[in-house]
């Protein structure tokens, strides 16, 4: 049962990232997961910097400050400093960075509808244990990403 279910986990990752291909739009594919996901802690975090969006993003410093110097030199994001802080560096949405976000924001609007479509067939008991195990998983997988991240 166990080898049913990994098998079927990973079709349902193929066929989500074959969905996400055919359904983003033509803006969305010269920018990967990571920058993408960048563009929405920018636009979601109160005066995002590389040190909030790393911790919101779990990714590293290091990572985030590379991936920001990109985004700033495609002019989807502006850096700035507060008058009172002249040490930290911000960044904000620019125009072309907003409508880049509005486009993800966009497909994730459509995937979550089409899915709560197929969800709404089942009974509300199932989808309870579904939620139930999937929140179990996570929690097993976060478990075994910080293992892995403390022996670095």
């Amino acid at each position: 049962m166990e080898t049913d279910i990994l098998k079927y986990f990973s079709e349902f990752l193929e066929k989500q990232d074959m969905l996400c291909k055919l359904t983003e739009n033509q803006k969305l594919h010269s920018y990967g997961y990571s920058e993408i996901h960048t563009l929405k802690a920018v636009h979601d975090l109160p005066q995002p910097n590389v040190t909030s969006i790393a911790e919101h993003l779990r990714l590293t410093k290091g990572a985030v400050s590379k991936i920001t110097k990109k985004l700033v030199s495609s002019k989807l994001i502006d850096t700035y400093r507060l008058a009172d802080n002249n040490q930290k560096l911000f960044f904000s949405l620019t125009e072309k960075g907003e409508k880049l976000y509005e486009e993800h924001e966009k497909r994730h609007s459509l995937w979550r509808e089409r899915d709560n479509k197929f969800l709404s067939s089942f009974p509300e008991q199932e989808l309870q244990q579904i939620v139930l195990f999937m929140e179990q998983y996570n929690q097993y997988l976060e478990e075994q990403i910080a293992g892995l991240s403390r022996k670095d």
